[in-house]
């Protein structure tokens, strides 16, 4: 059965993509990548942003994890 999935965060950056995916899958969180095939052929942001999408289950692990990020990015 496959989980159900909310929006965690939408970008257009796969340096913060690749991170972010790192991250989550480092923590186990059930997660997928939406759009990140078309963003690879016209990277055009705000056109075609990829969409991270976690289990809803994880999704408060998940916001964690990405405020985690944001913080130590600025």
């Amino acid at each position: 059965m496959v989980a159900p999935m909310q929006e965690l965060t939408v970008t257009s950056d796969p340096v913060l993509l690749q991170v972010l995916c790192d991250a989550l899958s480092d923590r186990h969180i059930i997660f997928r990548v939406d759009h990140a095939g078309i963003h690879a052929l016209l990277p055009l942001p705000t056109v075609v942003d990829m969409r991270v999408m976690v289990a809803t289950d994880d999704l408060s692990a998940a916001q964690r994890v990405l405020a985690d990020l944001e913080r130590n990015c600025d």
